[in-house]
């Protein structure tokens, strides 16, 4: 169970993407459902500075399913729970039907409806 696999990380420092929040994000709101607050002490960006942070001992940190993983990192792949991703187009009135925006608006609605997949795994 992920809720379980996260918490057996709680006493570890966490590494997020400097980039971006979405990973962290991630990491303390799986953390919250399992029942703790991640201490996060470390922002890399890229995913072969974190590999290298997580070999010299400095934490954990979620890496994409398949990544390939440095000597000494170990991927523990989550089940669950599923993630969603909320997409929004903002237009000016009346220019919902231009070519570009329609074709990206037609994209996001046919690829928007929910699968399951893998997710991120936790490292360390």
């Amino acid at each position: 169970d992920t809720l379980e696999l996260f918490a057996r990380f709680r006493e570890d420092d966490w590494i997020v993407n400097s980039r971006n929040t979405a990973d962290e994000t991630a990491i303390r709101t799986l953390a919250s459902m399992a029942g703790f607050t991640p201490r996060i002490t470390h922002q890399a960006d890229s995913l072969d500075l974190v590999q290298g942070m997580i070999t010299a001992g400095l934490g954990v940190g979620l890496l994409a399913v398949d990544t390939p993983v440095f000597p000494g990192v170990r991927l523990l792949p989550l089940d669950g729970p599923p993630v969603v991703l909320r997409a929004c187009a903002v237009v000016r009135h009346g220019r919902l039907d231009w070519p570009p925006l329609a074709l990206v608006t037609d994209l996001l609605v046919r690829r928007g409806a929910p699968t399951a997949g893998p997710g991120p795994a936790p490292a360390g």
